[in-house]
């Protein structure tokens, strides 16, 4: 199977797709890279939210963070034995500018996190784990037009890139906790979309083309990739 790729500053050849879950392929159009560093899964977020690329990453952290401690019973509950480790990963001092590899964003320990701040539905499409959050005490804007989808995808367990899905695509299963402890007037998130653990298939002969946007070099990379391999 041939991988959406670009060609980075140093001349190497990146790779994305690889840990998508094949059978959501025939759903992307378009892989989005963020900036390369530890702050990529934020990156994601706050591009996805149309923050500043330079310090949006920062300002998503300090929004989680206030989520988690300004309602820290409830997260206590649903993280559990890992409320903790979300919440000293997602505290950003003032003049922090990267961060360490207990830091960095991950699914599906912060998904119901960054849903419930930000009022979005968020999708992971990681090989292994696919699944969608969805906001945990708000109600939903009536229009589905107005529920903000932000997927991304996790490379090689080191590099979180955003996905953009077909419109009318359908999202992967509910994380199970979300039933667990959703207000009543938050279950109306879920009215209007197709949950579904395995999409269709394209055939042998299907291609398609995946372009890769590079949000440092604003320039569209297509590659041909066979969705079958």
């Amino acid at each position: 199977m041939r991988c959406a790729s670009r060609r980075t500053q140093s001349g190497s050849n990146m790779a994305y797709g690889h840990y998508l879950e094949p059978d959501w392929l025939p759903h992307v159009e378009a892989i989005i890279d963020v900036v390369s560093d530890e702050n990529c899964g934020y990156r994601c977020i706050a591009s996805g939210l149309g923050l500043a690329d330079v310090d949006g990453w920062r300002i998503v952290r300090r929004r989680m963070y206030d989520e988690i401690i300004g309602y820290e019973d409830l997260w206590r509950e649903v993280l559990g034995s890992s409320f903790e480790t979300v919440n000293n990963a997602v505290h950003c001092p003032e003049k922090q500018d990267g961060a360490s590899f207990k830091e960095w964003l991950t699914l599906p320990d912060m998904g119901l996190l960054v849903s419930t701040a930000f009022n979005v539905i968020l999708v992971n499409l990681s090989h292994g784990s696919a699944s969608t959050f969805l906001p945990l005490r708000s109600t939903p804007p009536s229009s589905l037009h107005n529920r903000l989808i932000i997927a991304m995808e996790n490379e090689r367990n080191i590099h979180w890139v955003m996905v953009q899905l077909c419109v009318n695509a359908p999202l992967p299963s509910l994380y199970p906790s979300w039933d667990r402890y959703v207000d009543d007037c938050a279950k109306g998130w879920r009215d209007g979309f197709v949950f579904r653990d395995i999409a269709p298939i394209a055939t042998a002969d299907d291609e398609a083309t995946i372009p890769v946007v590079d949000l440092d070099t604003p320039r569209l990379k297509l590659v041909p990739r066979n969705l079958d391999g």
